[in-house]
């Protein structure tokens, strides 16, 4: 059995081998559940330390006020942020079994579940990290010249290829599929979804 800790330093540094291999054999939707939390708790708090500060420099006579309401502020955002993300998983993971279910394959709802709880970990990560890469880079590149900015969008469009290849191919090594029905089944659920909410919006 391998810890949360582990699972995921192994999806990060070996999402394609090593690390989607262990989260297929050892991942639970428990770990699953403790890592998204923790890691949601650790950004809420990252921004309220970059943001309370801020908030202060205009308002310092309320500064030490803004620094006590923050600490609740964190806890409730990061609560309310994973319950969000959680039913969004769970809402995505029903359609996809649904779907998997008619091509008669033998993985459990558990383990679609597992699937998107750690590649939604997984995107999570880089997308935390391409932000402010993009930011600097932009603030470096745009004085220079307009027309850098299509490499800023190529690069962004490059990681999310890459992030969508991870998440079909932690998919298939949990589900045991290949590549190309997986791929398929998320199309799916995308356009399944985008029906729902766009019968559920008229």
């Amino acid at each position: 059995m391998t810890s949360w800790f582990s699972d995921l330093k192994e999806l990060i540094l070996h999402p394609t081998g090593q690390g989607a291999d262990q989260v297929a054999q050892y991942g639970t939707i428990k770990k699953g559940l403790l890592t998204f939390f923790g890691l949601e708790f650790l950004f809420c708090t990252l921004l309220g330390a970059i943001v309370t500060p801020l908030v202060g420099f205009f308002m310092p006579v309320h500064y030490l006020d803004i620094a006590a309401y923050g600490s609740l502020i964190i806890v409730a955002a990061a609560i309310l942020i994973f319950i969000v993300q959680i039913v969004s998983i769970f809402f995505s993971s029903a359609i996809f079994y649904g779907l998997y279910k008619l091509t008669k394959s033998t993985g459990t709802w558990a383990d679609v579940v597992k699937g998107f709880m750690y590649g939604k970990i997984f995107s999570d990560l880089y997308i935390a990290c391409l932000i402010p890469i993009l930011w600097i880079l932009g603030g470096l590149l745009l004085p220079l010249s307009r027309d850098l900015i299509w490499l800023l969008v190529i690069v962004a469009a490059a990681v999310a290829l890459w992030i969508v290849y991870v998440e079909v191919h932690i998919m298939s090594r949990i589900l045991d599929s290949t590549k190309l029905k997986v791929f398929a089944l998320y199309v799916g659920v995308a356009i399944v979804s985008t029906c729902i909410k766009y019968l559920l919006g008229s």
